[in-house]
Order: C-alpha cells, then sequence, then structure tokens
C-alpha cells in the first residue's frame, strides 16, 4: 500500500511497510505473547511511541505493523509533517480517530519537529490518539527530546505506550542485526514530576520478556485506558494465540492479517 501526499508545490511518494506483525514476531524483535499485550493495547487506541536510537533500527516496520490492531472504526489521519497546520482536524470526531507521525524529527519534510510537535500533543487531552516513531534510545530520552521540543510533561504523561528496540550484532559476520525490543512502558505524572512504569523488559535479544506482576499491569492498564478486563494476562494470551495460530495456517501477507485481524473483531464485539 502507498501514501501519496502533496507538499507545497510536489510530490512526495512513500510506501508503506509490508509487514505484518508475524514477520515481526518470526524476526525475534517480539514474540506472541507480547504481541498479544500490544494489540490489547493499540485496540484501546493507545496512543504510541516506538524508539530506538540508530536508523534501520525497524521502528517504522513495528509502528505499522500495530496500526494493524486498531478497530476498523478507527480512522487512521496522517499527518503531513512541515505541511501540516492541523486545521483539517477540526471536524474529525477524536474519539474515532488515531493520528500518525511517521517521526518525531528534522530529517525530512514529512516528519514532525519543533512547534508542531507540541501541538500534536495538546490534542491528546481532546480525545485524540497519536502514533509515531522516535529517535531515542530508552524512555528517559524519549521525555527528554519531547520536552526540549516544548512539550509540557503532563503532555507527555498522555502517551499510552512507550516501546524501544535495540540493535545488536547477528551471530555471525554475514548474519543481519538482531533488532528486538527490550522495554514497553507507560509515563504517569506525580507530584514529583513525570515517572515511567516498566510493564516488559528484557536485556538480551534471547530472554524472555519479564512482565511486572498482573494486578500491577492490570491497574496500570486500567487507570491509563482503562482496560477493563478481569485478567489482563488471560486477554494478551488469547490475542497472542490467535496470531500463533494465524502463523500455523501459514498466513503470511500483512493483508491477510488485516483482514484476520478484522475477522477476530466482527466475531467477538458484532
Amino acid at each position: 500500500m502507498a501514501r501519496t501526499q502533496r507538499w507545497a508545490d510536489w510530490m512526495f511518494r512513500r510506501t508503506d511497510e509490508n509487514f505484518s506483525i508475524l514477520d515481526v514476531v518470526k524476526s525475534g524483535t517480539i514474540d506472541f505473547k507480547l504481541a498479544g499485550l500490544l494489540w490489547l493495547l493499540m485496540e484501546h487506541r493507545a496512543s504510541v511511541m516506538v524508539a530506538a536510537g540508530p536508523v534501520w533500527a525497524g521502528k517504522t516496520t513495528l509502528f505499522h505493523a500495530l496500526l494493524d490492531f486498531l478497530r476498523p472504526e478507527i480512522e487512521q489521519v496522517s499527518l503531513r509533517g512541515y505541511d501540516e497546520d492541523f486545521k483539517s482536524l477540526g471536524n474529525d470526531k477524536p474519539e474515532n480517530t488515531y493520528l500518525i507521525t511517521e517521526e518525531i524529527s528534522n530529517h525530512s519534510y514529512e516528519y514532525l519537529w519543533g512547534y508542531q510537535v507540541t501541538k500534536a500533543f495538546e490534542l491528546l487531552p481532546k480525545g485524540y490518539a497519536l502514533g509515531g516513531t522516535i529517535h531515542a534510545r530508552n524512555i528517559r530520552e524519549v521525555a527528554y527530546v519531547l520536552n526540549a521540543l516544548g512539550v509540557p510533561l503532563p503532555l507527555i504523561a498522555t502517551l499510552g505506550v512507550i516501546i524501544t528496540l535495540q540493535v545488536t550484532r547477528g551471530r555471525s559476520y554475514y548474519d543481519e542485526p538482531l533488532r528486538y525490543v527490550d522495554t514497553v512502558s507507560t509515563f504517569n505524572i506525580t507530584k514529583d514530576g513525570l515517572v515511567a512504569q516498566i510493564l516488559v523488559t528484557r536485556h538480551l535479544p534471547d530472554e524472555k520478556f519479564i512482565y511486572t506482576p498482573e494486578q500491577l499491569l492490570h491497574d496500570n492498564l486500567f487507570n491509563k485506558f482503562p482496560i477493563k478486563y478481569s485478567s489482563v494476562s488471560s486477554e494478551m494470551e488469547l490475542r497472542g494465540h490467535y496470531l500463533s495460530q494465524l502463523d500455523n495456517r501459514g498466513v503470511s501477507s500483512r493483508e491477510e492479517v488485516r483482514k484476520a485481524i478484522l475477522k477476530y473483531y466482527q466475531s467477538r464485539f458484532s
């Protein structure tokens, strides 16, 4: 699928990532259980930032795969980078809208930067959700970059989830670098300032993910979104198992995965 946007008097064409969430799992970036958690979060229209320090770490690949988890009634609106004036959002329904910025960066005209980042974050308390990528090595740097761009700490805390990616050398000289998620976190604002709560973590790509205890995970997600299931772990595993079954059946293309996710929503919520 391709997006075409007009920037002033010239055309810019961007081809979206074609990798599905199953491709992301197969690459070792995440596993099916974490995919289930990320599905649950996106199902509740979580604002998300995918962060990594180096380029080609897989930020955009993971982010676009996560967009497939949004409920079908959610309208995805691509922000226009340097050309974005936010005026066209006035008629949208915030509760059914997901704003997309390919990246928070000054590397390209299609990315948000400067005062536009603050303006985008100011829409979150009005009911909009926002997703994108950012160059930052960890959650502390995510907060630092956003705050340096003028985003106040309370607005940074409106982010739903921050996913950080790391890259390490392959197992041999000829292997591709290993790209892996090492933390999934949220922000909260307290009297002491901005506080990060790590939901999932691992140090190395071969390690298993460590999850915060069930009750704490439940409380964090309930207070943040709110997600009201009696067992968050069961809901994660349900969605992760569904994705695993798709993989076992040989589902491969992103379009097939999208159709399967839509079928899941139709069967469960119709």
